[in-house]
Formats: structure tokens, C-alpha cells, sequence
């Protein structure tokens, strides 16, 4: 019976680990070869050409990709060289149940520069075509991008995720070439959508200079979080230095067993929590190992660089009575494990005679002390 119980939680927890690396994998919904209809850019189009009202009947009607000059076009523009710059096209898009779609990306391959809109709001655009949000006309030419063999993905901006409707939408897609000259012109627009997109695997690994580091690994880069919250044995830690962060460090980590949790919220405000809860636990031995503190050896006074004025501080707080170091092993220039009168004597002789240079981390580089039996005060140096 005991063996029979053994068996169950070992398999329980093997299918837990399985469910936790377990990477989600988009759903494909629009690719290349897939009708548009398309207006050739030798005058404006009208205003409300990317809205989902208006009426494109008169436009013509062709399979992506849209180009001239390259083996990837399906839909040959052959006046467009030497003629216009660009192209638009329009694709509705029908979205039977919008609580199985966590996330979309546009995929573009294009040469040279595009503007992607989702019912009229704009979802993305090439870095080759501006800030975002600024307008560009017919004859707005695209700084150069050469296609790639696959599509770049391009996360939805905040506001197209909220105008994404069940049923009918428009893709909209404006593509701009460099110049009339060009020898050639691509648009692909591909669209995918993910059901879950919350982190999928967590570790956590105790660090050689005390604390624990919790890395935890996204579907997305970058994630799109809201919040992150780091918990341990049920309690708040706190929060990585931001949602795309994938790393947390917990430097008050006491010895004993922990279990570490990270609460998710993505953007569209799913609790990761409740669709893929992600935990790691490790057991820390002996006493806890405070973290090692770098400095620069010679720099007495903590300012950052090594002069004149450190030596003077040591022979001031020796035997002026001056303000003591913060950091003494950055005032035990000789790394003796003492400071005295010989400290101040090396620095100026290094600084001032070619003599030999301060030990370990040296005066350039910030470090840890590599003698860890001397008898000096813990070091506080915030020059680092």
C-alpha cells in the first residue's frame, strides 16, 4: 500500500513538473496566400480607409505577399517602380469566441516599412516608418528594411487589444517603399494569438554570495505583464525591477525549506496564478551568508577614484582624529590585513613613485576581498 502511495505522488508530481515546462504555442490564423483587397498608393486613399465601416468594393482584390522584384510575391504590383511607394490593403478577420484569445502578434516580412491598424487604431509599425502614431501620406517614403525569410512578430499595442470585437474585424495595412527606384518591394502580414501567455517554468538556485535567485521563463519577449508579485512560504516579497523582468533576487533568504511563488497579471488582466500557478522550493543549510560587498582597494574615502585625497584620509583618521573609512578594506591599500601608517606610504608611492599597484579588486575595478581572515569591519562602500 505504501509503495502504491509512493508511486501516485511521484507520478502526480512528474506531470506537475510536465505541466510547468510545458511551453504554449501559438494558433496560426492568418498566413501568407490569404486574399486582401489592395488600393495602389498614387493618391491618398480616404480617411476612413482602415475602419472597419468602410466600404472597399471598388478596391482590388489579390493574395499576399504584395510586390515586385522578389520570388515571395503572389500579388505582382509590376507599375509600381519608378511610379508610387505605396500599398494598402484590408482583410476582415472573424473572432468566434474572443475568451480563447489571451494575446496577438502581427508577423510582417516587408521591404521597406509598414503601418498595421486594427479597426482603424494603429497595432504596429516598422521602426523604418517613424515614432508611432504619427501619420504617414501616399508618398511617405520608408527609411530601408530588407524582408527576412521569416516574419518579425510585433506585439499588440494596448488599445488594439481593446477594440478586438467577437465577430468581424479589419486588418488594415499600409506598406511603404524606400524610393521610386527600388528594385524591389515586399508586404506579408501574417496573425497569430495565444490562449495562455504566462510564464511557463520556474526555477530557483541559491547564490555563492548569499540570497536566492528565482528565474522564471516567459512565452513572449517581451512579456506582456502588468504585475509580477514574488512570494515566499505564502508571504510578499516584493516585485522584480519591472513587469518584463524574469528575475528576482531574495537576499534575506534565512536557512531552512522555502517554496517561492510569482503571481502574474498580464495585460489583459488573466491571473496567471488561477491558469498556470508556478512555484519552486529550496532548502538553504547553515547560516545565512550576508552578501559580498565590492570596492575599489585605495579609494578610502569612497568617492570612486583613487588620488592624493585617500592617503591624506588615512593619515587623517589615523592620527588627526578625521572620519573614518566606511569601507576599511579599501583603506588597507597593501591588503595586510591592517591599516596603518604603511597603507597611506603605498598608495602615495604608487600614485606618485611607479610603485607596485594595490592588490585585488585593484583601483580601477570594482570587487570583493579576496583575504576573508582579516580582522577589519564589515565593508559598507557605495562607490560601486
Amino acid at each position: 500500500m505504501l509503495s502504491a502511495l509512493l508511486g501516485c505522488l511521484q507520478l502526480a508530481g512528474a506531470d506537475l513538473l510536465k505541466a510547468q515546462d510545458k511551453l504554449p504555442e501559438p494558433v496560426l490564423f492568418l498566413d501568407e496566400g490569404e486574399e486582401y483587397t489592395y488600393f495602389r498608393g498614387t493618391e491618398e486613399p480616404p480617411v476612413d480607409w482602415n475602419t472597419l465601416e468602410f466600404d472597399d468594393f471598388d478596391w482590388e482584390v489579390g493574395n499576399s505577399g504584395f510586390g515586385y522584384g522578389d520570388v515571395d510575391d503572389n500579388t505582382i504590383i509590376d507599375d509600381m517602380q519608378n511610379s508610387y511607394l505605396s500599398i494598402y490593403i484590408r482583410k476582415f478577420i472573424n473572432i468566434d469566441d474572443l475568451g480563447a484569445i489571451n494575446f496577438i502578434q502581427l508577423g510582417m516580412r516587408y521591404d521597406d516599412g509598414f503601418i498595421a491598424y486594427l479597426n482603424g487604431v494603429e497595432i504596429a509599425r516598422s521602426l523604418s516608418m517613424g515614432p508611432a502614431g504619427i501619420p504617414a501620406n501616399f508618398d511617405t517614403p520608408a527609411a530601408d528594411h530588407e524582408s527576412t525569410p521569416t516574419p518579425e512578430w510585433f506585439n499588440f499595442s494596448l488599445d488594439a487589444l481593446d477594440v478586438l470585437q467577437e465577430g468581424e474585424n479589419i486588418l488594415a495595412i499600409e506598406g511603404h517603399n524606400t524610393n521610386l527606384t527600388s528594385s524591389d518591394f515586399t508586404l506579408i502580414p501574417y496573425l497569430r494569438y495565444y490562449d495562455n501567455v504566462c510564464p511557463y517554468r520556474m526555477t530557483c538556485t541559491e547564490r555563492n554570495s548569499g540570497g536566492v535567485r528565482l528565474v522564471w521563463y516567459n512565452v513572449i519577449t517581451p512579456p506582456p505583464y502588468e504585475s509580477i508579485d514574488v512570494y515566499r512560504n505564502g508571504e510578499f516579497l516584493g516585485n522584480p525591477s519591472t513587469p518584463r523582468s524574469r528575475i528576482f533576487t531574495d537576499q534575506e533568504a534565512p536557512p531552512g525549506e522555502h517554496v517561492y511563488e510569482i503571481s502574474v497579471t498580464t495585460l489583459d488582466g488573466t491571473n496567471c496564478s488561477e491558469v498556470n500557478p508556478l512555484s519552486c522550493t529550496i532548502v538553504l543549510e547553515g547560516e545565512k551568508i550576508p552578501p559580498a560587498t565590492g570596492f575599489r582597494r585605495g579609494d578610502a574615502d569612497d568617492s570612486g577614484v583613487v588620488n592624493l585625497t585617500d592617503g591624506i584620509f588615512i593619515l587623517s583618521w589615523l592620527f588627526r582624529g578625521g572620519g573614518s573609512p566606511t569601507c576599511q578594506d579599501s583603506s588597507d591599500a597593501d591588503d595586510n590585513g591592517a591599516i596603518n601608517l604603511t597603507d597611506a606610504i603605498f598608495l602615495l608611492v604608487h600614485l606618485f613613485r611607479t610603485g607596485p599597484a594595490p592588490p585585488a579588486p585593484g583601483m580601477q575595478n570594482c570587487g570583493a576581498d579576496g583575504t576573508s581572515d582579516d580582522t577589519l569591519a564589515d565593508c559598507d562602500y557605495n562607490s560601486c
